[in-house]
């Protein structure tokens, strides 16, 4: 509930400085940079239940109409863990290739996407390096603000997917993604 209320308070703070242009998505390849924290649900391997670090995404936006795109994306992110092991680092890395639908009003945009997602956690204890990774599909919820003019642009991502492993249990992943970016028309 609470990172409903960050994604639609960020959405508020970005509709603040749109002005009254009207502006229909802009075609073209984007990269962006930001901030993400997972959260994991119990039944996780090595009890790692939250993550946070860096984003990092790209995008094609395929215009449809003034008021819808289609954007294909890619976006990773390498994030720290909550596990204290002694003499040892675990780090978390997320990745989603996935498609949204975006809706705009103005500069604005809101919109869902479905995609496959990807963890994986690594242990390190000295030179000797362990991996356990896992994989589904989820969904989840994009606002932002785009300028016309310049290519900039800020979004907040939600996210929910559930983890397939080998041998733990089944995870249910959950994530806050915070981004600026630029594209290029």
């Amino acid at each position: 509930m609470k990172k409903r209320h960050i994604l639609f308070n960020t959405t508020i703070l970005l509709a603040l400085p749109t002005g009254t242009a009207a502006a229909a998505p802009q075609k073209g390849f984007s990269l962006d940079f930001g901030i993400a924290r997972h959260t994991i649900k119990p039944d996780c391997y090595l009890c790692v239940t939250s993550t946070r670090g860096n984003s990092y995404g790209m995008d094609v936006q395929i215009p449809v109409s003034d008021k819808l795109s289609i954007n294909p994306f890619l976006m990773m992110s390498s994030e720290f863990t909550n596990v204290n092991i002694p003499d040892s680092k675990v780090s978390a890395n997320h990745m989603i290739l996935g498609v949204q639908l975006r809706y705009w009003v103005n500069n604005i945009f809101f919109g869902g996407h479905v995609g496959r997602y990807v963890e994986s956690i690594e242990i390190s204890s000295g030179p000797k390096l362990s991996y356990v990774s896992g994989g589904g599909w989820g969904l989840g919820l994009v606002a932002g603000w785009e300028s016309p003019n310049s290519g900039w642009y800020m979004m907040g991502q939600v996210d929910s997917a559930v983890l397939k492993y080998l041998s733990p249990p089944d995870n249910k992943l959950s994530g806050f993604r915070l981004s600026v970016g630029y594209r290029w028309k």
